[in-house]
């Protein structure tokens, strides 16, 4: 399984859509606005709104099914979101309930009929309606769907006590663990690590012996959820013997969740020993979970495998715990890697561990990798470093082809806070063409705090961009002198009356409000 560069969440609108594409509903209507209309009716017929969502969810394809079913599992409230101009929108009431509102008492005895039906997709959103509900009434017909003689309406009632956060109800859960569906087994268990209670550790523990790999994978998964540190020989057991790949992999995302120190050794063996990339892959996401030294050796010698996805979660994981001794394995896979995500992964964790030793590594993948995002991750890495070292090869990424990476080597000149940048990063502001990046070079300036640096923020006071003016002023606030301050008698005379009055403000020794960091840290990418 391979990830993008930028993971982006779904917005409220496709979400929106997929929903109206599944259940028909107001299908047609033109677009008044370009966000859901999340006001409550003024009058509003709760349980003919149920049958008809119900009515157009029947017979829907799974995977449209899966998309609506997700999308009203996450509203249990209004947004306001702003989308694009072709967004597909929707006018029927009955949509916008399914929504944004809890079902009231005339709902509950229709989406509690629904479980007992043979349609999934109708029992998948009646369950996530009925548990948004939260009503006594709701509770009580999940608990009565439980001993229902149909197993797909068992199966939902758990799902739906699960969502309801209903934790009165863990030991009926916990007896269903017994069930003879296995779907109903699998749905028992996730309720009960959704849940939270540690009353349900003891059964799930037993559940990894289930004969049935799907219930012991969901059985490890709950106890990784329940943060349940007795369960770790346990899922360590499992991690190294079960049959099912599947298994396997819920055992080892368990022991990450834990992050006991236990959870290292037997998550060390399956990172170099299981014979499936995806258990290795998520062994190594689990080591760095633990933040422990005892893991880099193992993660050192993943960085290496034939997997690129193992390798870039081991750079990952290393650049979790941190460990100076791992710099050689990273700043190697930096050098020599023909995957662009694990040379961009070694980066970050480079800039994680801060280690000077790295900032000869970074700076050549700054100037000659042929990947412009491992670039931008070697300007950022050596801007966390900020070693002096790395000056020649960030000044050299002033004249990148891409702005990103300008930007970002102009903001690792900023936290090094050299006097010898104060000339480069002039230029930049002086000449570079995207205004993000003189900007950059301007707060840059303002960092260093060097009187050398006043003429080209005087020559930034007159760019055409006013994000580029207002940074250059603030930058200017950080310096002493009475230069500084005949620069902001002519600010007075500006159109812009932030400029003006932020010049004065300065003048009368007032505070100025810092510009933001121009360069967000970038994080780990998150595991699924």
């Amino acid at each position: 399984m391979s990830y993008p560069r930028k993971m982006r969440r779904a917005a409220p609108h496709a979400l929106t859509t997929s929903l109206a594409l599944v259940c028909g509903l107001g299908a047609g209507t033109p677009p008044a606005d370009h966000r859901p209309d999340v006001r409550p009716a003024e009058v509003a017929d709760h349980a003919a709104f149920a049958r008809e969502v119900l009515a157009a969810a029947r017979g829907a394809s799974p995977l449209l099914c899966a998309l609506a079913a997700r999308t009203v599992d996450g509203r249990f409230g209004g947004w306001w979101e702003v989308g694009p101009p072709d967004a597909v929108t929707d006018a029927s009431a009955a949509l916008r309930w399914a929504l944004t509102e809890r079902p009231d008492e005339s709902a509950v005895p229709v989406l509690l009929d629904a479980l007992a039906e043979g349609d999934e997709c109708a029992r998948a959103v009646a369950t996530r309606l009925v548990a948004r509900s939260g009503t006594e009434a709701a509770v009580a017909g999940l608990l009565s769907a439980l001993r229902s003689e149909a197993p797909g309406a068992r199966a939902s009632a758990a799902v739906g006590l699960g969502l309801a956060g209903a934790v009165a109800t863990v030991d009926p859960l916990v007896a269903t663990l017994g069930d003879a569906a296995a779907s109903v087994r699998i749905a028992s268990a996730w309720a009960l690590g959704a849940l939270g209670d540690l009353r349900a550790a003891p059964p799930l523990r037993r559940a990894l012996a289930d004969t049935d790999a799907p219930v012991r994978a969901g059985a490890a998964q709950a106890l990784g959820r329940l943060e349940d540190t007795t369960a770790v020989q346990a899922l360590a057991r499992l991690l190294a013997n079960d049959p099912d790949a599947s298994v396997r992999v819920a055992a080892a995302g368990a022991l990450g969740q834990l992050e006991h120190p236990g959870a290292v050794e037997p998550l060390a063996r399956a990172l170099s020993t299981d014979r499936e990339v995806e258990v290795r892959r998520t062994a190594a996401w689990a080591l760095g979970q633990t933040a422990s030294r005892a893991a880099v050796r193992a993660l050192s010698d993943a960085i290496s495998e034939a997997d690129a996805e193992v390798r870039e979660m081991a750079a990952w994981a290393l650049g979790q715990i941190e460990d100076k001794s791992a710099v050689p394995a990273l700043a190697s896979r930096l050098r020599e890697d023909d995957v662009a995500d694990v040379r961009d992964r070694a980066a970050w964790a480079l800039g994680q561990i801060q280690d000077a030793a790295a900032v000869e590594p970074l700076g050549a993948a700054l100037r000659g990798d042929t990947d412009r995002e491992v670039r931008r991750t070697a300007a950022w890495a050596l801007g966390q470093i900020e070693n002096a070292g790395a000056i020649p090869a960030l000044t050299a990424a002033l004249s990148d082809a891409d702005p990103e990476v300008r930007r970002t080597a102009a903001w690792a000149l900023g936290q090094i806070e050299s006097r010898e940048s104060v000339e480069p990063l002039g230029a930049a502001l002086r000449g570079d063409a995207d205004a993000e990046t003189r900007q950059t070079a301007a707060w840059a300036l303002g960092q260093i705090e060097d009187p050398a640096g006043l003429p080209a923020l005087q020559a930034g006071l007159r760019d055409a961009d006013v994000e580029v003016r207002r940074t250059a002023l603030w930058a200017m606030t950080q310096l002493e002198g009475d230069a500084a301050r005949d620069a902001y008698l002519e600010v007075l005379k500006s159109d812009d009356p932030e400029l003006r009055a932020t010049a004065a403000r300065a003048l009368g020794r007032g505070n100025v409000n810092p510009r933001p960091r121009p360069r967000p840290r970038p994080m780990p990418r998150p595991f699924p």
